[in-house]
């Protein structure tokens, strides 16, 4: 522990050396509304092109020719793994939103390529084979509505309108799957234990909704959300297996605000405010001075708990962190939530920094 901590130290002295993005006025926050085209403002913001998206070219580029994405879904197509995953398919949003950032069609061709491998496999009741199917499938279709809900909001809607209206009933279909009973059921089930899917899976259908139009799926995502809202603990974290988890904390605040955005009425919206507000603040309390957060007693990642579909150990989503708080700076104009998101992203540089060096 005493080596972990002079090391720290010596790695937060450096971090001035770290290229890190430049906080902007509170005044130059990109303007929020509610819609589509808040999100996309917030999706295409100069924030985030100067991180997550800050070398485009490597956006979604573990990618097959035909679209198959990652070695989990290239092996089973190719033979040498027994199974594949249809949420392996939904990095294409990153080459999406790329795209429409830097206003560059061959992103947005990769990610598209990379979604229509995935619609390949949707089977005629809208579902995919493939193991955790409920869960799996909440990633891709939320991912692939999100998707064709800022192309057609953006600047380079024209060239992709077909792309759109080719995917969209192919999106309802498989919200409808997930709506049905015989699905649905077993699915919560399966999810209960972890908040940030009621948002994910509030998500899937809502934005599916929207983009078809389909006032039903709206409905069936509200009580998803509700769900998830019954759920905050006082202290203000959305619990994951039973206890806190900063990673999964911070995917759920992201889906959470995308939803506030993209589909929620005023009403709920009001009914939102408060887990978010909350959240945000547990958040905020576990980030240290050099940007790093303090996970703690976090029960699925940061401590070798649980490994992911590549069979990667789970650490914590700083690309989520320090996006749900930017976003939070757009909707409450309150620009110490910006400051953070900056912070948290010298955070996530300072602890990759760490674990090269083997301090973590």
């Amino acid at each position: 522990m005493i080596v972990r901590r002079l090391a720290r130290g010596l790695l937060c002295a450096a971090a001035p050396m770290i290229a890190v993005a430049q906080p902007l006025a509170v005044d130059a926050l990109p303007q929020w509304r509610p819609g589509v085209r808040g999100d996309l403002a917030f999706q295409s913001s100069a924030f985030l092109r100067s991180t997550a998206y800050a070398k485009p070219d490597k956006t979604a580029d573990q990618v097959a020719p035909d679209g198959a994405y990652g070695p989990l879904n290239q092996g089973w197509e190719q033979g040498t793994k027994d199974h594949w995953l249809i949420e392996e398919q939904r990095n294409a949003v990153d080459a999406v939103i790329a795209g429409i950032s830097y206003h560059r069609q061959d992103l947005i061709s990769r990610g598209e390529a990379i979604f229509d491998w995935g619609f390949r496999q949707e089977r005629p009741d809208g579902s995919f084979n493939c193991p955790d199917g409920f869960h799996s499938m909440s990633f891709f279709v939320e991912a692939a509505a999100h998707a064709a809900l800022l192309l057609r909001s953006s600047d380079m809607a024209a060239q992709n309108e077909g792309w759109v209206s080719g995917v969209a009933p192919k999106l309802r279909l498989a919200a409808y799957w997930m709506l049905a009973p015989q699905n649905a059921e077993p699915g919560q089930a399966h999810d209960a234990p972890y908040t940030h899917r009621f948002y994910l899976d509030a998500d899937a259908l809502g934005e599916t909704g929207v983009l078809v139009r389909d006032d039903g799926l709206v409905r069936a995502s509200r009580d998803y959300v509700r769900r998830g809202l019954a759920r905050q603990d006082p202290s203000g974290f959305n619990p994951e297996k039973g206890g806190p988890d900063t990673s999964y904390h911070a995917v759920g605040l992201l889906f959470a605000e995308t939803y506030y955005t993209v589909v929620a009425d005023d009403e709920l919206r009001g009914e939102m405010q408060p887990m978010l507000v909350r959240g945000l603040g547990w958040l905020a309390g576990r980030v240290r001075p050099d940007g790093t957060v303090d996970q703690t007693g976090n029960t699925r990642t940061g401590f070798g708990q649980e490994r992911g579909p590549q069979g990667n150990l789970k650490t914590m989503s700083y690309g989520s962190a320090y996006r749900a708080s930017f976003y939070w700076a757009m909707i409450s104009g309150d620009g110490r939530w910006a400051n953070m998101a900056y912070r948290l992203h010298q955070g996530q540089q300072v602890e990759t920094a760490e674990r090269k060096a083997g301090v973590l």
